[in-house]
């Protein structure tokens, strides 16, 4: 990797050098997953090469995620791929619809009451949050988990003060808020970077940093209805931004991993149908 390439990319980044697990994933959710799952591992290291996280990390955070279940290796000859698990590959394709879905619409609540400990764990994780003793809400979005006594609401008034008041502390909106304002505020620059002649590689490790960091808060984001936020709700600046960056780093980065990335058959697919589909979601929603 070239040092220019670094730089670019590591300037942006909220944390640097990343965790080398957590690299990885934006790399397999970027890169790998929609090009049917399988990387070889010298180009895996060599794009963490790109964002200071050097071979022996890599090796490691590799092998963690084996014993995780979230890859699996494979040999041929004398390079080593790494494959998403089947149930990796199902986790990563319901995360992409959150990174480069449609824009949230408005949607009703579900309210669930649980006393169970193991299950409120689920709920929790699951983007709910407590109201207080056993009972949990969240937005109704694809894939809540449901327990034995949950149920569906439209009748709350998402222009109630006190219930505006209950969401702001229960979600955290507040820290959420300033979250998505220091994203925008790091990542208006690399508009600037798009107007300048980057390289194919230049593209590909700036989108790269653009999706890792979104990420981390993406899937902190409650997606609670739009009516519901706060006025001026800094998270649709940088849901746009996103989407503008995304798609304008997106030719030549994807040019980078046709002609340079492989798994055992040969080179990556450039734009496979998949990305294709993901290119003109995201581009609607600028």
């Amino acid at each position: 990797m070239q040092e220019s390439s670094a730089f670019r990319a590591e300037r942006f980044l909220k944390s640097y050098p990343p965790k080398a697990a957590q690299l990885i994933v934006t790399i397999y959710g970027d890169i790998v997953e929609p090009r049917g799952g399988v990387l070889w591992m010298g180009d895996l290291i060599s794009l963490c090469s790109g964002f200071g996280v050097n071979e022996s990390l890599v090796r490691t955070a590799v092998s963690r995620l084996v014993s995780k279940g979230q890859l699996s290796g494979e040999r041929d000859g004398r390079r080593s791929f790494y494959a998403l698990t089947e149930e990796a590959r199902n986790e990563y394709h319901l995360a992409a619809d959150l990174f480069f879905g449609p824009s949230d619409k408005d949607c009703d609540w579900i309210i669930s009451i649980c006393s169970v400990p193991a299950e409120q764990e689920k709920l929790l994780r699951g983007g709910f949050v407590s109201l207080g003793g056993s009972v949990f809400i969240a937005a109704d979005r694809r894939d809540r988990p449901l327990n034995d006594v949950s149920f569906r609401s439209s009748a709350v008034d998402p222009k109630s003060k006190s219930f505006r008041a209950l969401l702001r502390s229960s979600f955290k909106l507040d820290e959420l808020s300033v979250e998505y304002s220091e994203f925008a505020k790091r990542y208006q620059p690399m508009n600037t970077v798009l107007k300048k002649a980057l390289s194919d590689q230049e593209a590909l490790l700036c989108r790269l940093a653009l999706v890792h960091d979104y990420r981390a808060i993406r899937f902190r984001d409650p997606r609670l209805p739009p009516k519901a936020l706060p006025k001026d709700w800094p998270g649709n600046e940088a849901h746009k931004l996103f989407a503008i960056l995304y798609a304008g780093l997106s030719q030549a980065a994807d040019n980078f991993i046709g002609q340079h990335l492989m798994n055992q058959a040969g080179l990556l697919d450039a734009v496979p149908a998949s990305i294709k589909s993901r290119l003109e979601t995201i581009s609607a929603r600028i």
